[in-house]
């Protein structure tokens, strides 16, 4: 698995960041999706907060809001 990280590009740290975030959370929360959720909502965050908002898709933000909502809802009880 962490052969593919030799691919990521760690001269911009708006890619690499979410990258190495999801990478880390997959082991300490013993889910593969719970890494991509922190991975795809720091990388909408990273892009909104350094002003290439506009660099991410649609589909993307769309599914960034699902995560956030679920995990909003799930520690609501």
């Amino acid at each position: 698995m962490l052969s593919n990280i030799k691919d990521v590009d760690f001269s911009d740290m708006t890619n690499a960041l979410p990258a190495f975030c999801t990478v880390v959370f997959m082991p300490f929360t013993y889910s593969i999706a719970n890494g991509v959720a922190v991975g795809l909502i720091m990388y909408c965050l990273i892009k909104l907060f350094t002003g290439k908002a506009k660099e991410v898709k649609v589909l993307t933000w769309i599914i960034s809001i699902v995560f956030v909502l679920r995990y909003a809802f799930m520690t609501l009880g």
